[in-house]
């Protein structure tokens, strides 16, 4: 089931934010030259909540520890440990619906 998450025109193309969908935290980034895509926003790592990360229109950065990520993907950059759950996205109208049924945040084994 798709729950609205916000209007498209909140985020711009090389943003990212992160929205709330049925209690996950979630970025929601448009990667440069890409389209709308959403991940777990929490850090696989250190499970710190990813409101603080730098995104650079491709790469995301936790805060933390550093670990990045290609928000084309959702696949680690460095370290290559773990990806992050990414969320099926429609928008319909102007406005972000984000899927969170099956999907859950991927962490890695301390």
């Amino acid at each position: 089931m798709f729950t609205r998450v916000c209007k498209s025109e909140t985020i711009a193309e090389g943003g990212m934010r992160l929205v709330i969908a049925d209690t996950h935290l979630i970025v929601l980034a448009w990667p440069d030259n890409g389209e709308i895509r959403a991940f777990q926003g929490v850090c696989p790592h250190s499970a710190t909540a990813l409101n603080e990360a730098s995104f650079d229109g491709t790469v995301l950065t936790c805060p933390l520890h550093f670990w990045t990520w290609d928000l084309n993907s959702g696949a680690p950059v460095e370290p290559q440990e773990s990806p992050l759950a990414e969320y099926p996205v429609k928008i319909e109208d102007g406005v972000v619906y984000i899927d969170t049924e099956g999907v859950s945040p991927l962490f890695v084994d301390p």
